[in-house]
């Protein structure tokens, strides 16, 4: 990496084929270090902002350089500072001889707001010498910052032209957080990495005012989690040093907010021959470029089981469209009109399956979910769905063979009764134990359906999950984040058995979970909070080609992940630390990254608040997505971590399904982890209080149906609604019989949310 950014940064930027080497500097030294900007970064030959010199502090300092042999010196090439607002302001250049530092008079200069100088020195002195020294009288705020010196010998040549290094987006505050908002109530933390620790930092209304909240930051990092504002819809800024952040807000479950209709719209866009390109794109089925590991079901079943009432309010846009004549699906009859976007989409993913009878191993499990959830699907659906789905899944679950050859497919055989002991590739093809989650809905369905072989999905669950609490290791970066966007699906299908089925649940998941907690709590102690590929220096998968790796579905997809693993911790602080990492995760999404970016291209126009997306899209490609809405574009990549936003628009960049649905199951995670439910009695009332992602517009009351069930009478809906626009709970209230047991219910299945009144 350091000689990539040598040549490519400093050589081609800087350098001439026709011009002369600058000397070599073989030592550099400072009055003062902000560590771990130690004064040999700046003559490493790497003009980035992670690899450079800072001060300990704001004002006076010097900075010296031992040169390899005496050498008769022309001038230098000075990068320095992040911005004017933090360059250099006043400097001057002496050099070593007879004993004692001497002016430069040429090399004086004062007022200056550049970030690069080109210091010539004249011929009032002849710069005959083995050390220089720098003397920073002021800086235009906070320490002095520099990234690199060039030392240029006398030639006839003289100095080159200065040719500055590439530099960040000066739009991009260097205050990086989440540019759309916070949910109350949870962390909001924000990185400023040109800033030392112990900076002063407040949070101001954006339209100005006194501070409302102050800090100090550590470690690169701000934390206004206590900052706890009304919901009244006003804009923030940060500011530290210098710097002022965009504006955000801070509201009642505002990620869901900006974030659940968007989701939505890009499975309804993307999907293929029905979405918004319906020419033929090779290797899609169900939607374009999902291959067969799109984990689409996986994802929407999980919405829908989570939050129901939050999607069933969204808009509807999707409308049945009959099938042409290659019956590319309508193996299932359609749906209601009215039913929801969400269930019209599942309905969509298992008719594609069904119709072109597609017997890969992850497109059947996703069948699973359809099957599980048809008691919660069947008031929208026709029966004869629930009829077909269930004969061709029982028929091909245990068959070996593929009806097809798959691109990228990593699959030894098709059996998902089989044990499954091959790891997946970075490409996040085959995930470590995708077929446990599955096995056991599907033993619930054919439980359900009174089978004689139900025993048998559950057993090849348990000998799978097994496998995994024995074989992976946490250690190896490709049991976690190596399977990129695909990694969510393990530690939720080992969370899932430890949850559902705890007396029945292998020995070793809690601490199996745990063990992974504490390794993805270990890689992200950084300034971003950000849970890197290893303990060293790799924050991202890469590889030898420049498609090798965009990475946003890993992003967006370890907060499901991290949730599920939660509950089974132990430790309250990695537990707390957990909490931190989910939302820091999603904040990266958002902007709090390298970059300062959005990880969507179009999210300036399509999500409320975001000033910056990514920097460009993918045009064309298998999936053809760059007219659908909502598209992950991409992520940083390894090149600008730690913290090198001048890299700017490296690496592959493409929208891809499976990074979209890494983030549904991860808005899946988080309704289930944030929805609460109380049950009181009030004479011969039943009250109900729900707090959940529902009520997302702050200027309307909302409503959510949960379910009561009385004794063992079957459970009937009950309908809870806001006190007042944005309120936190919903509320309702029925009669009850006293004497009876009660239960509540909001959500469905596995991700639902219960309480319960004894007798």
């Amino acid at each position: 990496m350091k000689t990539f950014l040598l040549l490519a940064v400093l050589s081609a930027a800087v350098l001439r084929a026709a011009e002369p080497a600058p000397l070599r500097i073989v030592a550099a030294r400072a009055s003062s270090t902000l560590e771990p900007f130690a004064a040999g970064r700046a003559i490493d030959g790497v003009v980035t902002e992670e690899s450079r010199w800072s001060a300990a502090a704001a004002g006076p300092a010097d900075f010296e350089l031992e040169l390899g042999a005496e050498a008769t010196v022309a001038g230098l090439h000075l990068f320095h500072g992040f911005d004017a607002a933090t360059s250099i302001r006043d400097v001057s250049v002496q050099f070593w001889r007879d004993g004692a530092w001497q002016d430069i008079p040429s090399a004086n200069v004062a007022g200056n707001r550049a970030t690069s100088l080109r210091l010539a020195f004249d011929d009032t002195v002849v710069v005959r010498t083995t050390r220089l020294r720098l003397r920073v009288a002021a800086t235009n705020g906070g320490p002095a910052v520099i990234k690199e010196i060039l030392v240029w010998p006398a030639t006839p040549a003289g100095v080159p032209p200065l040719v500055a290094a590439a530099a960040p987006d000066a739009a991009i505050p260097r205050i990086y957080l989440n540019q759309s908002g916070f949910n109350l109530g949870q962390p909001k933390r924000f990185t400023a990495p040109t800033l030392p620790d112990g900076t002063a930092f407040a949070v101001r209304a954006a339209a100005g005012g006194p501070a409302l909240f102050e800090g100090k930051l550590a470690g690169h990092i701000g934390d206004f989690t206590a900052f706890e504002p009304a919901a009244d819809n006003r804009e923030f800024v940060v500011v530290a040093g210098p710097h002022t952040s965009v504006p955000f807000r801070i509201g009642r479950w505002w990620l869901e907010r900006v974030s659940y209709a968007n989701a939505v719209n890009f499975m309804v866009d993307s999907r293929h021959y029905v979405g918004n390109w319906r020419a033929e794109c090779r290797g899609s089925f169900g939607w374009r470029d999902d291959h067969h590991f799109g984990w689409e079901l996986h994802s929407l079943v999980a919405q829908w089981l989570s939050n129901p009432s939050a999607y069933a309010a969204l808009p509807r846009q999707i409308r049945y469209e009959a099938p042409g004549e290659t019956k590319r699906w309508g193996a299932l009859a359609p749906y209601r009109d009215d039913a929801p976007d969400l269930v019209k989409l599942i309905h969509w993913g298992a008719d594609v399956i069904v119709t072109q009878r597609l017997t890969h191993e992850h497109l059947k499990a996703q069948l699973a979910y359809f099957l599980y959830a048809w008691p919660w699907l069947e008031r929208y659906l026709p029966a004869q769905n629930y009829a077909a789905v269930r004969d061709f899944a029982f028929a091909v679950w245990r068959e070996p063979k593929c009806d097809r050859v798959y691109p990228y497919d990593e699959s030894p055989e098709h059996d998902l009764l089989a044990l499954k002991t091959k790891l997946g590739t970075t490409k996040g093809s085959l995930p470590p134990g995708f077929s446990v989650e599955p096995n056991l809905l599907l033993w619930q369905v054919a439980q359900r359906e009174g089978r004689a072989d139900a025993a048998d999905y559950f057993a090849a669950a348990h000998r799978q999950a097994e496998w995994l609490v024995r074989n992976l290791d946490w250690e190896d970066p490709q049991t976690t984040k190596g399977q990129r966007m695909s990694e969510w699906l393990t530690v939720t299908g080992l969370a899932h058995f430890l949850r559902e089925f705890p007396d029945r649940a292998p020995p070793g998941i809690a601490a199996k979970l745990e063990a992974w907690a504490a390794v993805a709590a270990r890689r992200a102690a950084n300034l971003w909070d950000f849970r890197k590929l290893d303990d060293a220096d790799r924050w991202a998968p890469t590889g030898p080609q420049r498609t090798m790796w965009n990475e946003p579905g890993n992003v967006v997809g370890l907060p499901a992940a991290l949730l599920a693993a939660r509950p089974f911790v132990r430790d309250p602080a990695l537990g707390a630390r957990l909490r931190e990492l989910v939302w820091s995760h999603f904040d990266n999404c958002f902007g709090r990254n390298p970059t300062g970016r959005h990880f969507s291209f179009d999210a300036p126009r399509e999500i409320e608040g975001v000033e910056h997306g990514w920097y460009s899209f993918h045009k064309g490609g298998i999936g053809q997505l760059e007219g659908a809405r909502f598209v992950l574009d991409g992520a940083p990549k390894q090149q600008h971590y730690p913290y090198r936003p001048e890299v700017g628009d490296i690496g592959w960049t493409e929208g891809w399904v499976t990074f979209n649905t890494a983030f549904n199951a991860s808005l899946a995670y988080l309704a289930h982890a944030e929805t609460k439910l109380v049950l009181r009695r009030e004479g011969d009332d039943l009250v109900v209080e729900l707090t959940a992602p529902v009520n997302l517009d702050p200027a309307k009351i909302e409503t959510a149906e949960v379910a009561v069930t009385l004794g063992s009478a079957p459970a009937i809906s009950l309908v809870v609604v806001e006190s007042a626009p944005a309120a936190a709970t919903l509320t309702g209230r029925m009669r009850a019989p006293r004497g009876v047991a009660a239960e509540v219910a909001y959500g469905f299945g596995y991700l639902a949310r219960r309480a319960r009144l004894a007798p």
